[in-house]
């Protein structure tokens, strides 16, 4: 008995360490933003329980369109990069990024007027502009205004993973708790791929004015140069501690 407390007494001991290590990189604001739930916890189970439904359909629009309709909500980069901060920090570098500085008066001048555009306009508050530039423009819990919510400027992680407020929650539960299929069929994860083409479907195909006729979106190659990193999967935390 007194073995085996001890030994359980050890792997807690381990696990704090673990969270203080992660506390001392990354700052106390990191560990708030990891353990703070979220108000919607609780209705989000609920959603999942509801969800559970034999015969989903694994990583496809349609799941995600399944999803939405029980009214999951977008949720920001910040709470993706508790588990994904070198997929997060890879993505800085990308132009997705930085798109919604192309909406501004005077960015990109030369290619605005090729395309057809006022190189001298505001497009920040362009609708059209906007679905592909912010991340879930229209939707709940995505971009309004660059001054009500700033921090869904650009395209974020949602706009090709899907809204998150679900999944974000089930990634939050003890490891283990859900698999990789789970996510995708309860929490509406999508995983783009050449074969569920959310990419193109969404934002790169012929309604841009920045493409021709001819355009072909290469996924292989998009994702290998303007994407993240893919050499890794995300950061298991203690959180069930």
């Amino acid at each position: 008995m007194g073995h085996h407390h001890n030994n359980g007494d050890m792997e807690r001991y381990i696990k704090l360490l673990v969270v203080l290590i992660v506390l001392a990189l990354g700052g106390m604001s990191f560990y708030f933003i990891a353990l703070k739930p979220s108000p919607d916890t609780e209705n989000n189970k609920q959603t999942v329980a509801e969800n559970k439904k034999p015969g989903a359909i694994t990583g496809s629009l349609e799941t995600a369109v399944q999803v939405e309709a029980s009214q999951v909500k977008y949720v920001g980069v910040e709470n993706c990069r508790i588990c994904h901060m070198p997929h997060y920090e890879s993505w800085l570098g990308t132009k997705m990024a930085k798109s919604f500085e192309l909406l501004k008066s005077g960015v990109r001048a030369e290619a605005k007027l090729k395309a057809g555009l006022d190189p001298d306009r505001d497009y920040t508050t362009d609708g059209e502009c906007l679905k592909c530039h912010v991340t879930g423009y229209g939707e709940p819990g995505g971009f309004v205004s660059i001054e009500e919510t700033p921090e869904m400027a650009n395209v974020e992680c949602e706009m090709c993973h899907g809204p998150g407020s679900v999944y974000v929650d089930m990634m939050m539960e003890k490891t283990g708790t859900y698999t990789l299929d789970d996510y995708k069929e309860l929490g509406g994860l999508t995983m783009p791929s050449p074969e569920n083409n959310i990419c193109s479907e969404k934002c790169h195909n012929l309604k841009s004015p920045f493409v021709g006729s001819g355009f072909e979106f290469d996924f292989e190659d998009r994702k290998a140069i303007g994407t993240h990193r893919h050499d890794l999967d995300y950061i298991y935390l203690p959180f069930d501690i």
